[in-house]
């Protein structure tokens, strides 16, 4: 029964380790990457597309800081959306209510993943905690590493999977995230009449999407390894305890 325990809490702890992994990958692609928006401000012609769609004119300063006060808001350090930049020469608010409605919802998804990250962390300490007291620190570490082995290389399949699937087809996959998560439907947009659609092309989301792909994968390759390693080295004592058992 302890057998059967362990091993369920192993899978458990992996899954939730997964989604720490997966939203610490989130973030760091999105907050934590110098000049981030600036270059791709720059690789989409952003100033370009509004003043082609609007006839609006906007610093690239401007348009970076719109970006920056948008992601504060979007993880809950912002109460409002209200971002008032000079566009054209004068100052007004960036976004239109129909933009501030879709962006509360998607600070709901990101403000919620944040949220469950918190609770996850929790929870792989507890599991972690339990196992040591309850079958001792190496049957714990065995059900903990090979737990996480076996999820991990199923998830990192999924992963792999699922980003040849949307790198197929992008603007498919992305209208069916948004179907799913944003079924309200306030997700469309006229770039003649939403600023926010034309300094956020798809394209953007595109290459953001990758590259938390590409931090995820990395991140779950260097946690499978450290958990291989502790696999074998609490599957096979150490040799160092034969060889001194044998000189005494």
């Amino acid at each position: 029964m302890r057998t059967i325990i362990g091993k369920s809490l192993g899978i458990l702890f992996a899954v939730l380790l997964i989604f720490i992994s997966f939203v610490t990958s989130f973030e760091y692609v999105c907050y934590h990457q110098p000049d981030l928006y600036r270059k791709e401000i720059e690789k989409y012609q952003v100033q370009a597309e509004l003043e082609y769609w609007r006839g609006e004119t906007m610093e690239e300063d401007a348009l970076e800081n719109v970006f920056r006060q948008t992601m504060s808001y979007l993880r809950g350090n912002r109460e409002n959306l209200i971002v008032e930049t000079e566009i054209s020469g004068h100052t007004e608010e960036f976004y239109n209510e129909n933009e501030k409605s879709h962006m509360a919802d998607v600070k709901v998804l990101f403000v919620g993943c944040l949220f469950f990250r918190a609770l996850a962390n929790l929870a792989v300490l507890a599991i972690a905690g339990y196992l040591i007291i309850s079958v001792g620190a190496r049957k714990a570490g065995l059900f903990l590493s090979e737990g996480f082995i076996y999820t991990s290389l199923a998830m990192i399949v999924a992963v792999v999977g699922i980003s040849l699937l949307a790198a197929s087809n992008f603007t498919k996959y992305f209208t069916i995230f948004h179907e799913i998560f944003f079924s309200q439907g306030n997700w469309m947009f006229d770039p003649r009449q939403s600023r926010m659609i034309d300094i956020m092309p798809e394209g953007l989301f595109s290459d953001f999407a990758l590259w938390i792909s590409e931090t995820f994968l990395g991140v779950m390759s260097a946690l499978l390894a450290g958990a291989s390693f502790l696999r074998r080295k609490f599957k096979n004592p150490s040799q160092e305890n034969v060889i001194i058992g044998a000189g005494l």
